[in-house]
């Protein structure tokens, strides 16, 4: 396994506020509709939202579900349950979702090709891309509505819009600057998607104003009609946040969960999307915040060396579990959680293991610590 790792790039000081929705999958589905000649219905577009954002909440990188509730989702949004049922239906009758057993004997629900979406190396030539897709949508009436009125290609735009806003929000400096960042399309190029007239079309926005702020451009009067050249969108402040994790650990704790999957499937280990996230927060409370403040040698203000080592830590603590399992004569039954028992091993062997971090790192490491929060770092109590 390579410890080699590039150098970090500068983290943007704004995000989307959300969950991914990859671009990959949205050219299948467009790919789908020009081969098959037929639609995906607006009820479809729902579910497929909720299975992206239950992935989200369980942090499976492989795309499975364990802890998808239709039932939930239909009172969360507002619709009928057989509605969703019906999206549902037909995104697994066309093989974009299917159900599988896995080898702890749970169910999922998969959603077909989401590892290689979101794992580059898979798929020569592949890129990751993504747009995100705001948390704030579910609090509003924007899925619903577009499902009562039959109207895909409202989601089709909701979707084109976000993708096109990730890239412009990744260079604000802060929350006050996204009025800078807009999007225009024209009324006669809205009303040939959406296949509406402009009243329609309107109308329609009207509905998008609870995550956009929505100008119209070239508005005129003729006799009893009104005409609409353009419209702008901006997006609205709660669909963003401030980038807080200075650290950039979420995309290397991602990483870690992939391999920590892998283990438990194998060991055929019962475990609950809740479990997974236990055990991901141990490991960031009771390692990486000890050594966060790691950089590397000879000046290099970035962290991969830090990365190395947390890998290194990480899949150790996980083959001693591995082994540990492996040699149980019996069933083995955790006295109190998954998570609490990988504290355990965590808090376990983290003082021996940060003995092979270099002395100059770690005295730096307490010094960067104790400036910025003014308290005696937990690494010191560590290496005394």
């Amino acid at each position: 396994m390579s410890r080699k790792r590039t150098k970090q790039k500068k983290q943007q000081a704004i995000k989307m506020d959300g969950f991914r929705f990859p671009h990959q999958l949205l050219e299948e589905l467009r790919q789908f509709q020009d081969q098959q000649h037929i639609q995906v219905p607006a009820s479809s577009y729902a579910v497929l939202l909720t299975v992206l954002q239950q992935i989200h909440v369980e942090r499976n990188s492989q795309g499975k579900v364990l802890e998808y509730n239709l039932a939930h989702w239909a009172r969360t949004l507002h619709m009928a349950y057989s509605t969703m049922h019906a999206g549902r239906e037909f995104l697994i009758r066309h093989g974009f979702l299917y159900e599988e057993i896995l080898p702890s004997g749970m169910p999922a629900f998969v959603l077909r090709n989401y590892k290689e979406y979101t794992t580059p190396e898979l798929t020569q030539g592949h890129e990751l891309n993504y747009f995100i897709v705001p948390h704030t949508l579910f609090q509003t009436n924007i899925i619903a509505e577009l499902v009562r009125t039959a109207n895909p290609e409202a989601f089709e735009l909701l979707f084109s819009l976000l993708n096109q806003f990730r890239h412009g929000v990744a260079k604000l400096r802060n929350t006050g600057e996204l009025s800078f960042v807009e999007q225009t399309r024209n009324m006669s190029t809205l009303k040939e998607k959406l296949g509406k007239r402009a009243k329609a079309v309107r109308e329609m926005l009207t509905l998008f104003e609870a995550i956009f702020e929505i100008e119209l451009v070239g508005v005129q009067v003729r006799g009893k009609q009104l005409w609409v050249r353009q419209v702008k969108f901006r997006l609205k402040e709660e669909c963003v946040k401030e980038n807080t994790d200075e650290f950039e650990v979420q995309p290397l704790l991602a990483a870690f969960q992939e391999n920590l999957l892998y283990i438990l499937d194998g060991l055929k280990i019962r475990y609950k999307a809740r479990d997974l996230f236990d055990i991901m927060i141990s490991f960031k409370q009771e390692v990486v915040n000890v050594v966060k403040y790691i950089i590397n040698e000879e000046g290099d203000p970035s962290y991969s060396y830090r990365d190395s080592w947390l890998e290194t830590f990480f899949y150790s603590c996980l083959s001693r579990f591995e082994q540990h399992m492996k040699e149980q004569k019996e069933p083995f039954t955790f006295r109190t959680s998954i998570g609490a028992y990988f504290r355990t091993i965590f808090r376990r062997n983290l003082p021996h293991a940060v003995q092979q971090i270099p002395h100059p790192l770690i005295h730096d490491a307490k010094v960067l610590e104790y400036t910025a929060k003014e308290h005696i770092p937990k690494l010191h109590l560590l290496t005394m």
